[in-house]
């Protein structure tokens, strides 16, 4: 008799995403809320090309149960927005492509990820026994995933003015341990329905690039498998420090410094005990170099926020009177590199915002980085 194959550890964290996005019309290179979408018949089972009624366009994944299969599908699935690779008649050459950022004008453009556990159904009782590990590293996840730092169409000092603005609205902060179905807190549970699995929704994390994303995407799943394991959450806070940290993290982003235990600490170095505490999470993860890059590069204080701030402050200086205009050209051709397979490093070229080197960048521990 046939025995059914054990699913890997690894994979049985299945997490799928949302992205929410402003447009780049391709014609006269407008940031707007119109809606961008692919031609029709383009996608694939489980991924949808949906309409926001607040930002615009949505990108629905289809849940992801390897990290190598999350950042090749969804940079796959990101790509049937670029038209203009298709053979096409010449009334569809008049399109939109989008712009992965929180906030641009007045509106905000997020990311979601849902968690389920493949195989069952993730029951309300579980899902709270999981935001309790996931509650008081959110202020790290706001961090890392801050992209925001462009306010109705200005330049900010600010790296997440979507969740300064929004989080009384949109993501309201919860207590560790209480879990509610209202789609307006940080983490929702949904009891699901015939053609989509309960999951557990993260709703902090700004619109953004893939690479982030898909970065992001592995900071949750590692503390995801950590509680599969059974074992105790790496970091507890006060609920004062939590809220603190909170609104440190969103305004301050890879600059910040947040609570590790009853100690505040920089970015950089929450993320190094962050990856060793989750050091047998990430080895199981098999993850790829490019995602590793990222990490490197947020240890260097790079985010989503900062490359977008850096390449927005250039245009500005170059043309204030066309800056705009002058960055969506840039932003739309690194992102056609971007998603035809090349690296976060040529798209930040493109933007003419060129990233640091990591060659001498450790994550973890210097003499046991965990990258090795």
């Amino acid at each position: 008799m046939a025995t059914t194959p054990r699913t890997p550890f690894h994979q049985r964290i299945v997490i799928g995403t949302e992205i929410e996005a402003y447009s780049i019309n391709v014609t006269d290179h407008k940031i707007g809320r119109r809606l961008s979408k692919p031609r029709p018949g383009l996608s694939e089972s489980g991924e949808r090309f949906t309409r926001d009624a607040s930002i615009g366009s949505e990108y629905n994944s289809r849940p992801f149960t390897t990290v190598r299969e999350a950042l090749f599908l969804l940079k796959a699935g990101l790509r049937k927005y670029l038209r203009g690779l298709y053979r096409s008649r010449e009334e569809d050459q008049d399109y939109r492509v989008p712009l992965f950022v929180g906030g641009w004008t007045n509106r905000f453009a997020g990311t979601h990820m849902h968690i389920s556990v493949a195989n069952k159904k993730l029951t309300k009782k579980e899902a709270a026994a999981l935001s309790w590990h996931i509650h008081d590293q959110l202020p790290f996840f706001i961090a890392v995933g801050a992209n925001s730092p462009i306010w109705d169409k200005r330049v900010t000092n600010k790296a997440s003015n979507r969740f300064l603005r929004g989080s009384a609205t949109y993501f309201t902060p919860t207590r560790r341990g209480i879990l509610t179905s209202v789609d307006t807190r940080e983490l929702v549970y949904s009891p699901g329905r015939k053609t989509k699995p309960a999951t557990l929704e993260i709703r902090v994390f700004d619109s953004n690039l893939p690479e982030f994303v898909i970065a992001n995407l592995c900071l949750v799943k590692a503390v995801c498998l950590r509680w599969l394991r059974g074992e105790a959450a790496a970091n507890r806070i006060s609920h004062t420090d939590y809220l603190l940290a909170r609104t440190e993290a969103a305004t301050k982003g890879m600059r910040a410094k947040l609570p590790w235990k009853r100690e505040w600490i920089s970015v950089p170095d929450y993320l190094d005990r962050f990856l060793w505490e989750h050091r047998e999470e990430f080895d199981a993860m098999d993850i790829p170099e490019e995602i590793y890059e990222v990490l490197r590069l947020l240890k260097r204080g790079y985010n989503g926020s900062r490359l977008i701030h850096d390449a927005v402050a250039l245009a500005i200086k170059e043309h204030p009177q066309t800056w705009q205009r002058r960055f969506a050209r840039r932003y739309r051709s690194g992102l056609a590199h971007l998603l035809s397979g090349n690296t976060l490093h040529d798209f930040a070229v493109e933007l003419q915002a060129p990233l640091p080197s990591t060659e001498r960048v450790w994550l973890g521990r210097k003499r046991a980085s965990i990258d090795e």
